[in-house]
């Protein structure tokens, strides 16, 4: 049911979190641990769990770190205390990030197997993520899944971030592989707006993170239960 796909691809831009590596276990804790040295009552960090980060993630640390100390204060995350708070926040998640980075987290099943096929077909890989590009290169390193690809690029490489197109666009230059012939493989409605902005193919998995809403109804070439499954075959041309 694969075969007839609109184009054939010649590389691929896999995202991280949610894609490659469930990394909810990390946050959960860097966050925590975060919440405390700005002084969080208990109470207050309990309200961060494993079901908040999973819907909040996805849009980078900043954001990521503003939702955060918003929803543990119970305030809007418009608030200008909550702003303020933010580059002190930083600063903490960034030291116990770089200590805590890929001990609470597990690549999924089917990725190593999945990365495996792509490599024996010769396609071109770059990670591309919004996680800050040391802490992805540390967690792929960690993972033993970073010799996979010719790049990581982070939510700091470039002047924006996913959902923008912007990545994309400068990871496929990086890449020497236009944007019509490159898949973006992801876990998010976000890896779907910024593959279709910057003409890109669009493959979702349906083990991710995608905000609280169903993958499947994101429009796709197609999703996947898990990256071994998926039609590489079908999608690129061997060896190009």
């Amino acid at each position: 049911m694969h075969s007839d796909f609109p184009r054939q691809f010649q590389a691929a831009i896999i995202d991280l979190d949610g894609t490659m590596v469930d990394t909810l276990g990390d946050f959960v804790v860097v966050l925590h641990h975060t919440l405390a040295d700005l002084g969080c009552h208990p109470v207050e960090i309990a309200r961060v769990d494993r079901a908040f980060v999973e819907l909040t993630v996805g849009k980078g640390t900043e954001d990521l770190l503003r939702r955060t100390v918003a929803h543990a204060w119970g305030l809007p995350d418009d608030d200008r205390e909550v702003h303020d708070t933010v580059p002190e926040a930083w600063h903490h998640y960034q030291g116990h990030y770089v200590r805590l980075n890929g001990q609470h987290a597990e690549v999924y099943p089917g990725v190593r197997e999945g990365l495996a096929q792509l490599q024996k077909l010769g396609v071109p890989l770059a990670c591309l993520t919004n996680k800050p590009t040391a802490f992805a290169e540390q967690l792929l390193s960690g993972k033993g899944l970073r010799d996979h690809f010719r790049h990581v690029f982070g939510g700091d490489a470039f002047e924006r971030k996913k959902p923008d197109p912007l990545p994309l666009l400068k990871t496929c230059e990086a890449l020497g592989i236009s944007p019509a012939h490159t898949v973006m493989v992801g876990d998010s409605s976000n890896d779907a707006q910024a593959a279709t902005a910057a003409g890109c193919g669009i493959l979702l998995v349906r083990y991710g993170y995608n905000h609280g809403h169903p993958i499947d109804d994101v429009p796709a070439l197609t999703h996947v239960d898990r990256l071994d499954q998926a039609p590489w075959g079908a999608l690129f041309t061997p060896g190009r």
